[in-house]
């Protein structure tokens, strides 16, 4: 959650306006120097104390990401408020000034906005933002867009009935955000925060408050708070700034500041002296967690002393979680993961947090080496080797986004200028920051970043949580053993950490290169397309969309699928199990070693239908990707303490799970609708137990990777194409290959059943009840038709969100979704699916039918389908500009035997959309003879 500074943002704001020409030149020389504001965000406050911050980004083109922050959380609410400052978020969609409830949310839609993903909002502890995603390429659009903001400011309307309709959707929030982790988490503030505010006023408040406050209840925390003292202005994307900061100013300015206003506490968390410790355990809760935080005051970052600071908390943080990970993967482990770091906490505090998934039969011991692990560096620091990857691990990133300055996604530099007015974060330029690191790491020792673990890792202000599932079996320590860890653990003996990282090569033999048989290039959408003598293919796609980075898809027909049912067990998790044990008898941990400095992955999955390989790299480190690829192939490793760890994962992932709900009902849902097959429904633990085999996975994979005919493999990035094809030529056109031998896919024989089935499961303490409605048959598959689906589950979805949540309250959110597939039958699944209270579920989805009745007899309404292609048009557009985006699509036309230029006709297709379209769909896929319902309700008390 947001937490916030006992200074105000807007101190440091006030202080940092003239560095705004700084150039990003570093002087280490006067570490006492402010860290200066990145000079291409404009940033200013108005007479009436609003902040903004205005920068251009094209990335992507022709819109904008806009915020309405208010300095302003639950901790301001009176008693009668508890849950009102998130209530207030809700009615900020239900009618302003300008705006009445529906013509909002219609204006947005039209504009291509999707309401959660482009239009949304939330509240924590300290902080409230109001989010929005629009288009710039229209001045009325763009005007119009900022005017909602401004409204929001100081103009939503409180209409006494929508507040009333609002109440049930914001209840419905709350039962469907309920669960063990949430009751969990409830009971775990107190000691967390010892007893203080926070514990008192969680954002989602109580269910009294929210049924059944007074209306000037509301309308007192808006006075009181939605105030531009307290408001901050974010405005970033693909638009002229000047122009843009005289209409934050013309627009802004009247918001009148409020005479006398109500003094902005911001609440201290006290110390406690003594650990604090809470052994929570829930009947529905899954495993044993273990979070302790060593707390202390938070400072400020504003100078480049402060700066360096914070660089060395990341160096300390970063080299103790790589230590963690290896004690993860080392033979008989202790615990499942752990994790540890320094950083924020909540409120005005920092914290060092160790924090461990334990198991069942080794809690102690799990804790134990936890906290061994904390000693060992702090009794004997880090050693230089590991210093010296960490800083260019660091170096590598800051020049990664230096490099990609003008190609970061808007949505990065709003998170961070949120950040800086809310938590007093510094915002320098991403080249300013690389220049910082590079000039400082030099300078960094050990001494340096070991001495940190003396201000951090104290005996005051200690909180340790431990969250397990309840049931008899399950022997957890007392509160008091767990003292006695904390006690005991600075006096216990502890060895030095090793770096066992040897003099290692990625690879000692280059292969002899391979030869291309046949290239072809598409100078409509710039594609390039070889195939090599051992049946590869690649498909090279050159782009300036990132400035330095390249994505890498390899896809053949295969998987799983090909292992007899005896062997399924270990067969679906080969890849995941070999792909994460290392190659070439380097191990993944000393892989990840030589790697810190490179911008490089790749990763080999096997799937249910295909064996696939993803990949990413700098172009620096294109080769690095494709020996990797190579060695995956030709050298993976067979590692018995990484099987034993993903072995022993599984076994906690697929305990206990008849006592959760959600994971009861989930599983019912499989085993109904693949008719209890094998490979359909959850594993369960004793399968894990005697299925999981280390030889036979190992073997699996070997078979599946040993010869690569078939394998097409995807670049699309920033690359020279003649280097791309010196490298795959080298790396990929030398693998082996047995051309006398085709890779398929194998029908598993999983089918869909067919008729009317209806289930109800009763399982659960919480008042909760969720249901799911699924439509499924079978279909000549086509893309096109794949895509109705989805079309024609989004027009729905626009629909039960009017019914079911706005005008019967009776639902937080609406998931709908289509599907369709041509492996292993062509079929398809229409899906709906909500939470709401037991007693609303037969009403609910009576509802539901009678709006897929209107669309069967209507279609979709003019109105709903300009939403629609608005949407779509928008989303293709940006989608567009991705490399992703066209590795998936490049791969789809290889695969489908497409023409490769079609991908550039968006605008065609969604423009020929109708309203018959969806029509005929309706029709076609919510064939109600083929129709299976599940309910989930809660045991009677």
């Amino acid at each position: 959650m947001k937490i916030f500074r006992i200074l105000l943002a807007s101190i440091f704001l006030l202080s940092s306006y003239g560095l705004s020409a700084q150039t990003d030149v570093v002087n280490t020389k006067n570490l006492n120097s402010k860290i200066p504001i990145d000079p291409t965000v404009k940033t200013g406050k108005l007479s009436n104390g609003l902040t903004y911050y205005i920068k251009h980004n094209p990335k992507p083109a022709d819109k904008a990401e806009l915020r309405l922050v208010l300095n302003v959380g639950s901790l301001l609410e009176d008693e009668d408020q508890q849950g009102l400052a998130h209530f207030i978020e809700h009615m900020a969609f239900n009618g302003t000034k300008s705006f009445e409830k529906n013509d909002l949310i219609d204006y947005l839609q039209s504009l291509g906005v999707e309401f959660g993903a482009d239009l949304n909002a939330h509240t924590s502890f300290d902080e409230t933002v109001y989010k929005l995603s629009i288009p710039t390429n229209d001045t009325d659009v763009f005007d119009k867009s900022l005017r909602v903001l401004r409204d929001w400011a100081d103009g939503i309307t409180f209409s006494h009935e929508e507040i009333d309709n609002e109440r049930g959707i914001v209840a419905e929030e709350l039962r469907a955000r309920s669960g063990a982790r949430t009751r969990m988490y409830y009971q775990s503030i107190p000691v967390l925060t010892n007893n203080s505010r926070y514990a008192e006023r969680l954002p989602i408040g109580t269910l009294d408050v929210i049924m059944n406050s007074e209306y000037d209840a509301l309308k007192r925390f808006y006075k009181d708070w939605y105030r531009p003292d307290l408001m901050a202005l974010v405005v970033v994307g693909d638009f002229d700034v000047a122009e843009t900061e005289e209409k934050v100013k013309t627009m802004f300015k009247s918001i009148k500041a409020i005479k006398n206003p109500r003094e902005r506490i911001y609440y201290d968390i006290k110390d406690n002296d003594a650990p604090s410790v809470i052994i929570i355990t829930d009947k529905e809760a899954q495993g044993v967690s273990i979070s302790i935080y060593h707390k202390k005051q938070g400072s400020e970052v504003e100078t480049l002393k402060d700066y360096k600071e914070q660089l060395l908390q990341m160096l300390y943080s970063g080299m103790l979680k790589q230590r963690l990970a290896e004690v993860e993967k080392s033979a008989d482990a202790p615990f499942l993961s752990a994790n540890a770091g320094m950083g924020k906490f909540l409120g005005p505090l920092d914290s060092y947090y160790l924090r461990a998934i334990l198991k069942e039969d080794k809690i102690v011991e799990g804790i134990e080496a936890l906290l061994t692990e904390s000693e060992r560096a702090r009794r004997f620091g880090f050693k230089t080797s590991e210093l010296e990857r960490y800083k260019a691990a660091l170096l590598n990133s800051a020049d990664l986004y230096r490099k990609e300055t003008g190609k970061i996604p808007t949505r990065t530099y709003v998170e961070r200028y949120i950040d800086n007015y809310t938590d007093n974060k510094p915002i320098p330029s991403d080249t300013f920051r690389y220049n910082f690191y590079n000039e400082m790491l030099p300078t960094i020792t050990v001494e340096d970043v070991n001495n940190l673990a003396k201000k951090w890792i104290t005996d005051k202000n200690i909180a340790v949580v431990i969250n397990a599932i309840d049931k008899e079996d399950l022997k957890l320590p007392a509160e008091t053993e767990i003292l006695e860890l904390l006690n005991k653990n600075a006096k216990k003996k502890v060895e030095p950490y090793i770096d066992s990282l040897e003099n290692l090569k990625l690879m000692t033999e280059i292969p002899h290169a391979g030869k291309i048989v046949s290239s072809i290039y598409n100078d409509k959408i710039d594609m390039t397309m070889w195939k090599f003598a051992n049946g590869v293919t690649v498909i090279a796609k050159p782009t300036s969309f990132q400035n330095d980075m390249i994505s890498m898809n390899g896809f053949r027909p295969g998987g799983s699928s090909v292992a007899p049912d005896s062997l399924y067990v270990s067969a679906r998790s080969a890849g995941n199990i070999i792909g994460a044990s290392g190659i070439n008898n380097i191990s993944n941990t000393d892989l990840g070693k030589l790697n810190m400095g490179k911008s490089v992955r790749v990763t080999p999955y096997i799937n249910f239908y295909d064996d696939l390989f993803s990949g990413s790299s700098s172009s620096a480190d294109l080769e690095r990707m494709l020996q990797m690829t190579y060695l995956y192939f030709t050298a993976p490793n067979k590692d018995q303490n990484v099987f034993d760890a993903y072995k022993a994962s599984s076994l906690s992932l697929y305990k206990d799970q008849d006592k959760s709900p959600d994971a009861v009902f989930r599983k019912k849902i499989s085993e109904v609708m693949t008719q209890n097959h094998l490979r359909g429904i959850p594993l369960t633990e004793e399968q894990v137990e005697t299925g999981m085999d280390l030889e036979i996975a190992f073997n699996f994979y070997k078979e599946r990777f040993a010869s690569a005919n078939g394998f097409t493999f995807v670049f699309v990035g920033s690359f020279d194409i003649e280097k791309l094809k010196t490298f795959t030529t080298q790396y990929l056109g030398s693998l082996p290959s047995n051309l006398n031998e085709k890779s398929t896919w194998n029908d598993i024989g999983l089918r869909r059943p067919k008729g009317i089935i209806t289930n109800t499961i009763v399982k659960g303490i919480g008042d909760k009840s969720q249901v799911v409605m699924n439509f499924t048959g079978s279909l000549d598959f086509t893309l096109e038709q794949k895509e109705q689906l989805t079309l024609l589950a989004k027009l729905l979805k626009i629909k039960l969100t009017e019914e079911l949540r706005e005008k019967m309250s009776g639902v937080y959110g609406v998931r709908v979704s289509g599907f369709a597939a041509n492996r292993p039958n062509d079929w398809y699944r229409m899906s709906i699916e909500f939470t709401c209270a037991p007693e609303n579920v037969k009403r609910l989805i009576n509802k539901v039918f009678e709006e897929i009745e209107i669309i069967k007899r209507d279609g979709a309404s003019e109105k709903d389908l300009h939403k629609l292609k608005e949407a779509e048009l928008s989303r293709t557009k940006e989608w567009l500009t991705n490399n992703s985006y066209w590795v998936a699509k490049l791969k789809e036309a290889y695969e489908f035997d497409l023409e490769y230029s079609d991908i550039l006709n968006y605008e065609t297709e969604i423009n020929k959309l109708s309203t018959k379209d969806f029509k005929d769909a309706a029709n076609t896929y919510f064939d109600e003879s083929n129709y299976a319902e599940f309910i989930l309700l809660p045991e009677k008390k």
